[in-house]
């Protein structure tokens, strides 16, 4: 016998939130709505690729995609139906300056994190869980020096847990010619020496990058608490110039 959906009563779904102190919040991390701003990138990167980022290949199905992460595990992306054809691994880090540090992989009863590794320390409370650390030396490079050999107008979409401002900072160049950025946005100090959210901010809007959306929110798991995270969408103001 097939099963029946039931039909949602949203306003009502929303008044008994509301009662508890919640609000649903709309997850916008969909190729459709990255698309209704209008953008046309003709290489993007994406930085953190761990398994994939299927809603930023589907948007830009013509766009060539360069796959950026320190884990060789994350190769295997390369063998997903939803990644572009047009797409190149590099097992690599990103920083602001090229040289070889640490990646810690946290690792946890149900095993491996590979989505939560990173090359900073992380102090929130989810470190409790771990049962141990894998501790990886890789090498790191700037995406200045890697997007020099991709020309043309640049998506970048960065989830470096809590790297992200040092990625930026590698990228000076690169950023004069980026129409977009997604990136992970901590709210909360979730790694040891994490840039605040302003300092960030500030670095893409010097760029010409301006906050245009939260794709998604994470909150802190306490049940209506002070989100952890936002990956936000950033872009230009104004139309970019022809590459």
């Amino acid at each position: 016998m097939a099963l029946q959906h039931a039909q949602i009563d949203r306003p009502q779904v929303n008044r008994f939130l509301r009662r508890k102190g919640l609000t649903a919040v709309a997850d916008k991390s969909k190729s459709g709505h990255l698309q209704s701003f209008g953008l046309a990138p003709d290489v993007v990167f994406d930085v953190g690729v761990d398994l994939g980022t299927p809603f930023l290949y589907g948007a830009f199905p013509d766009a060539r995609f360069v796959l950026v992460d320190p884990r060789v595990e994350s190769r295997a992306v390369l063998n997903d139906a939803k990644t572009p054809k047009k797409a190149q691994f590099f097992e690599t880090a990103l920083g602001r300056m090229p040289g070889r540090m640490t990646l810690n992989i946290p690792f946890s009863d149900k095993g491996e994190h590979g989505e939560m590794a990173s090359l900073g320390t992380r102090t929130d409370r989810i470190s409790s869980t771990f049962t141990r650390i894998e501790a990886r030396e890789v090498a790191v490079t700037t995406l200045d020096l890697l997007a020099a050999d991709f020309p043309g107008r640049v998506g970048l979409k960065i989830d470096t847990e809590g790297f992200e401002d040092e990625v930026l900072a590698g990228a000076k160049q690169t950023l004069k010619r980026t129409d977009f950025v997604i990136l992970e946005l901590s709210l909360t100090k979730r790694f040891a020496g994490i840039a605040p959210p302003s300092q960030i901010i500030t670095r893409l809007a010097a760029a010409g990058l301006e906050f245009r959306d939260v794709l998604r929110m994470t909150g802190d798991g306490k049940g209506g608490g002070a989100p952890r995270l936002m990956d936000v969408l950033f872009t230009r103001w104004h139309s970019p110039d022809p590459a």
